[in-house]
């Protein structure tokens, strides 16, 4: 499927119901009756995720970034998702912008059914509420980009978790001592070197771009829950960190493109599943020495929102409101990152025990 040349904008296109029906579910159809499905169960955040990978190719490269996940133990399923992609089959899904009834289906959208084409991706992403069902179509898996790789099925999760009151936040998450941080801001803000450097150092590792918030109904403190066991690194980070130029799984540069490291194999003990979390880190690179200063929840929440709706399709509006919520129960702060990469997650440990973020 060719990415469309005037329709996307913020990288999303609405797709429909009706789209789905006649266009997509006779391709699952086909290929279900044609491929006998890989299944794996995962508990993510309390729930209980089944997925069904319809292809050897797709099962292996979109189980990469879940492979830290616990295997779900209770036969019951809170949300199951359906991938694959047409190589196996042949079996062609017509682009929407190339759909003869895709215009008119618009005009007839289901409140109840969320449906997104993804570009740069390239993937069609479907979820039904009622069913707790979602569907992941990409052409071909061997084509995607290793960014997608590295988070796959996350606008599926988004829909899905936002209904179970946990929410998705684009921010890399550290923790010392069964205490976490976020660390949350625009992309280029430092995230992803100062993760990596938190993890060379022997810090806990949750999240490098995308974590999902719940919060704890036994404290006041929310909950850090780890969705990838992904970390990205640009070419200069490969210079940073040379002791993970061999871990990396794909050596690729392109323009805008990073790449991309599995951890959990390597740093079995530091990557974790949850954590409480205890503070939020707004990074600015600075230079000098590395420190930290109090943050007001508005700045906070400028940090996080902003990044977050854009690079989540329709997101409902509720969750500036659920951002809140987060921001009012544990303290924000600026990380003013120094010039020694090095030396910033010693800077941050100390600051949790000193300030007894812990407790």
């Amino acid at each position: 499927m060719p990415a469309p040349t005037h329709i996307l904008t913020k990288n999303f296109l609405p797709l429909t119901r009706s789209y789905f029906d006649r266009e997509v579910l006779p391709c699952l159809q086909a290929t279900q009756e044609s491929i006998q499905p890989t299944i794996k169960r995962y508990s993510i955040a309390g729930k209980n995720i089944c997925i069904y990978f319809y292809g050897e190719k797709i099962a292996h490269v979109f189980s990469l970034a879940l492979a830290h996940q616990q295997e779900a133990t209770s036969p019951h399923n809170d949300l199951t998702i359906h991938t694959w992609d047409s190589m196996p089959t042949k079996k062609v899904i017509t682009a929407p912008w190339d759909d003869i009834e895709f215009k008119k289906d618009q005009a007839h959208t289901d409140p109840a059914f969320f449906g997104v084409y993804v570009g740069g991706e390239e993937s069609l992403n479907f979820y039904s509420p009622e069913t707790k069902t979602g569907y992941f179509w990409t052409h071909d898996a061997s084509r995607v980009p290793d960014w997608s790789l590295g988070a796959p099925f996350r606008t599926i999760l988004h829909w899905f978790f936002t209904e179970q009151n946990v929410h998705l936040i684009h921010g890399a998450v550290v923790g010392h001592d069964d205490t976490s941080v976020l660390l949350t801001a625009r992309s280029g803000s430092g995230k992803s070197t100062t993760s990596l450097a938190c993890l060379l150092s022997g810090m806990e590792y949750l999240a490098d771009d995308y974590v999902a918030i719940t919060t704890s109904t036994t404290n006041k403190s929310p909950i850090a829950h780890s969705l990838y066991q992904t970390a990205k690194m640009t070419r200069e980070g490969t210079k940073i960190f040379p002791e993970l130029e061999n871990i990396i799984w794909h050596k690729k540069y392109g323009e805008g493109e990073k790449a991309v490291v599995f951890l959990s194999e390597h740093f079995p003990n530091q990557v974790k599943n949850f954590s409480p979390l205890s503070a939020i880190f707004i990074p600015r690179i600075i230079g000098g020495e590395t420190t930290i200063i109090p943050a007001s929840k508005i700045e906070a929440m400028l940090a996080i929102a902003p990044t977050t709706l854009l690079q989540l399709p329709l997101a409902e509006t509720n969750k500036v409101g659920a951002f809140r919520d987060i921001l009012e129960e544990i303290p924000c702060y600026f990380i003013n990152l120094g010039s020694d990469i090095r030396a910033i997650p010693e800077v941050i440990k100390n600051f949790i025990t000193e300030t007894n973020l812990e407790k």
